[in-house]
């Protein structure tokens, strides 16, 4: 499979960053994972020679503005979320808003929707893992998000997929607000298989704390191969993944043969 990075906080030479998601993947179908804040992810397609004409299927990980704003700059797709991305959400400190700018009658007049909880395949290798159980004792455990009625937010929408290969499972993550571990537990529990090749994605860990360092153990003990942090995970933790696991360095621009 071919993966190419559309945006990411950082961008190697020659290509735009943003604080947002967005990869094009190539497997027994094409599918756009996530669109970022803004335009930005099509200006990088084209420098990569894609036109995005040829990607049927669009994924959002989750309703939050820089992995889902992005959809305003496309249309004529099949759109696939889980049905609770366009909740209104806001910050719990300075109460900006943090979900999609549009609402889903918006979005609906340029995007063919399908709202999906439970697992779905989107193709014979490729599935949508739609809402991740949180079965873990150290994940989601605290938000910074609120709801419109003053309540936490933890995200319920925050989504996944995960491509089947010869070498194992390949999970990708937006954020990880369900929390990496419980993504790659359901991953291999909607797959029937233990075996992961590789996770890439956000992982929403920002700090050398312990649940960093479960992560890593619960990783190292699934045998995983290859891990590709970005977006939303912090450089330190990026750091510590390098001493216990092969990494993968992800930036706008990249492109990755899996």
């Amino acid at each position: 499979m071919n993966i190419k990075v559309l945006l990411d906080n950082t961008a190697k030479s020659g290509f735009e960053s943003v604080h947002g998601f967005s990869l094009l993947i190539e497997a027994d179908k094409k599918i756009l994972f996530d669109l970022g804040p803004n335009e930005l992810f099509r200006k990088n397609a084209a420098k990569l020679g894609e036109d995005l004409t040829d990607v049927e299927t669009v994924v959002l990980s989750h309703g939050h503005w820089d992995h889902g704003d992005g959809l305003a700059y496309l249309n004529g797709k099949q759109l696939i979320l889980h049905p609770d991305s366009f909740t209104r959400r806001s910050g719990k400190i300075n109460g900006t808003n943090v979900g999609l700018s549009f609402s889903r009658e918006d979005i609906q007049k340029d995007y063919e929707i399908l709202e999906c909880k439970e697992p779905y395949w989107i193709s014979g290798s490729i599935v949508f893992l739609g809402e991740i159980p949180r079965e873990n004792d150290f994940e989601s455990k605290d938000t910074s998000f609120v709801l419109s009625d003053g309540s936490s937010d933890f995200v319920l929408d925050d989504s996944a997929i995960v491509i089947k290969s010869d070498k194992g499972l390949v999970v990708i993550s937006g954020c990880a607000h369900s929390g990496i571990c419980n993504t790659v537990s359901y991953a291999q529990k909607v797959c029937n298989t233990e075996q992961v090749y590789a996770v890439l994605g956000g992982f929403h860990l920002r700090k050398l704390d312990q649940v960093t360092q479960k992560t890593i153990e619960f990783l190292c003990q699934q045998k995983v191969e290859l891990v590709g942090p970005t977006h939303c995970t912090g450089f330190k933790v990026r750091d510590e993944f390098k001493k216990h696991l092969s990494v993968l360095d992800l930036n706008a621009g990249d492109q990755i043969e899996l």
